[in-house]
């Protein structure tokens, strides 16, 4: 039998901690993609430093963990810094979460939203609307599968998927990294995630908890993958 965690299944919705611009600032630029009723919502962005206007670079998206119930705007920063590094767009998106008395539905509906604002200003943003991935880790992971039907690509860190969580597209490009140590989404839930995809590489570290990847060595590791990955896709 597949044992599986979902988001909710895991306990981890509920209290949490609101953050994000101003208080939260990376040191990049940032833009308002969506005006809420609880407050702006931000895309911060990290171009290459030989960028110019009316480049059209391939992006990631980075959407961040937390269970739906927090924010960690700042979790994908060395990411972010390697995809620019690598001479593509690495951008992170705020989104709202439960400790905002906003729910799991509108935290997806942020993120689509983010994909269709980057995508439709290229000059903004300095994407190609025909390269962009979206990235995400736990909850983060699972909004980056289901928040958009037109990603060009998924790159997805311990996501909290399970046997009904599927992207619109399945033949998208798809690298998943995952633990079997994982104790909060079962190893056994990803692998079969990944196998009802056309193109989907599983990436298994035999070491480290949920949220592995955050540290070193295996920070490093799954970035160099995540820049090959790309490479290979075309970005």
């Amino acid at each position: 039998m597949i044992v599986w965690c979902s988001v909710t299944a895991c306990g981890l919705r509920g209290g949490g901690e609101v953050s994000g611009w101003p208080e939260i600032d990376l040191g990049v630029p940032v833009e308002v993609y969506k005006s809420t009723d609880e407050r702006d919502l931000h895309v911060h962005v990290f171009a290459p430093v030989e960028a110019e206007h009316g480049d059209r670079r391939g992006a990631v998206l980075f959407f961040h963990g937390g269970g739906y119930r927090t924010t960690r705007v700042e979790q994908f920063v060395p990411q972010a810094q390697a995809v620019a590094a690598a001479g593509m767009v690495g951008l992170i998106v705020e989104y709202r979460v439960t400790a905002e008395g906003t729910t799991q539905a509108d935290a997806i509906d942020d993120g689509a939203a983010a994909a269709r604002v980057v995508a439709g200003n290229p000059d903004l943003f300095g994407v190609d609307p025909e390269r962009i991935a979206l990235a995400g880790a736990s909850a983060g992971g699972h909004l980056a599968v289901i928040a958009d039907s037109a990603a060009d690509a998924l790159i997805l860190f311990n996501p909290a998927v399970g046997p009904n969580t599927t992207p619109a597209d399945p033949s998208v490009a798809t690298l998943t990294f995952h633990s079997r140590e994982d104790r909060i989404v079962a190893f056994e839930s990803v692998e079969t995630f990944c196998e009802g995809l056309l193109a989907c590489t599983l990436s298994a570290f035999d070491e480290g908890d949920h949220g592995f990847f955050n540290d070193e060595p295996a920070r490093s590791q799954t970035s160099a993958e995540m820049i090959d990955f790309l490479r290979r896709e075309g970005w």
